[in-house]
């Protein structure tokens, strides 16, 4: 795969198209304090961003692709918002969902009539890195690394700049890199001052040594509760966007995600789920490094409610 670049021109067109389907998610400050501002992902359609990116992609899909029907590989949202796409276009759609995926998230996807097929680590790794997809006889959506679906993630930071113009630090949850590419590319080309850092989990973070070494990175077997940025690889066609928009990388702990998840909940009475909360705890870890304003992206509220239940209550 050749390396990735997307354009803030790339966003703007996409603005119309993810409009479609998306809303314009709230901005709002933290339980009162403005040096810390939520941009409101889970108020998404599907309860996370990847409608956005999804939509822009399938858009795209020639006559002849959309009669090959779609297919994808997720453990969860981005899963959920292809089966939900394809669907309401009629196209048949197929979803490998990678082992040890939430159940809930699973079932969600079945329910919007998609094809739930297992797919091991080895062969997920393979997907990726070697690109079998290619192979495969629909037309394969990529979770993250298509100009398409960056530019559509994007759409999210055109709203933060335009909701919060003074904006000078975003946090961004990262998997693989969608995300944070797409808002980095508004953010540096309409906030040059702000600076963008991705977030990632502790048991699958690659991205500090990719942007460290300038190199793509794996994590063999990556062990996180936020299952929505576990994948644990960055993978070379991504790394000069990444290292183009990103200021930075943090790492936070399963243990400080919960943290965040309950203040989440009970100060601000936001639902987020693990890797919705990540952003939000890289501010309360790391928030005496960071210029305010400060925008920490939730990323979706697509928890178990008895993880949510558990948390809670502490």
């Amino acid at each position: 795969m050749e390396r990735i670049e997307v354009t803030l021109r790339d966003i703007d067109a996409a603005l119309p198209i993810v409009r479609e389907v998306g809303r314009h998610t709230p901005t709002v400050p933290f339980s009162g304090d403005e040096d810390v501002w939520l941009k409101l992902e889970n108020l998404q359609r599907l309860g996370a961003f990847k409608i956005r990116g999804v939509w822009n992609r399938i858009s795209q899909l020639t006559d002849a692709e959309r009669r090959r029907g779609v297919s994808t590989i997720s453990s969860g949202n981005h899963g959920l918002a292809v089966a939900w796409a394809a669907r309401r276009l009629g196209l048949p759609c197929t979803v490998r969902v990678p082992e040890g995926a939430v159940g809930r998230k699973v079932e969600a996807i079945h329910a919007q009539g998609a094809k739930v097929s297992p797919l091991s680590r080895s062969d997920l790794i393979d997907a990726h890195e070697r690109e079998t997809w290619r192979s495969w006889p629909s037309a394969f959506l990529h979770p993250f690394a298509h100009p398409a679906t960056i530019a559509g993630q994007g759409t999210i930071g055109r709203e933060i700049a335009e909701d919060l113009p003074e904006v000078r630090t975003v946090l961004v949850p990262v998997g693989g890199g969608g995300l944070v590419s797409g808002i980095g590319t508004a953010i540096k080309g309409l906030v040059p001052r702000a600076q963008v850092f991705g977030v990632q989990a502790e048991g699958a973070a690659p991205l500090p040594v990719s942007l460290r070494t300038r190199q793509s990175y794996r994590i063999d077997r990556p062990q996180t509760i936020a299952d929505g940025i576990g994948i644990g690889m960055i993978l070379p066609p991504m790394m000069a966007i990444l290292s183009r928009v990103l200021d930075g990388a943090f790492v936070v702990t399963d243990a400080e995600i919960r943290g965040a998840m309950r203040r989440l909940a009970l100060e601000a009475k936001i639902v987020a789920e693990p890797a919705g909360a990540a952003a939000f705890a890289a501010w309360i870890r790391y928030r005496d490094q960071l210029r305010p304003p400060i925008v920490a992206v939730v990323s979706g509220g697509n928890v178990d409610p008895n993880l949510l239940a558990e948390v809670v209550k502490g």
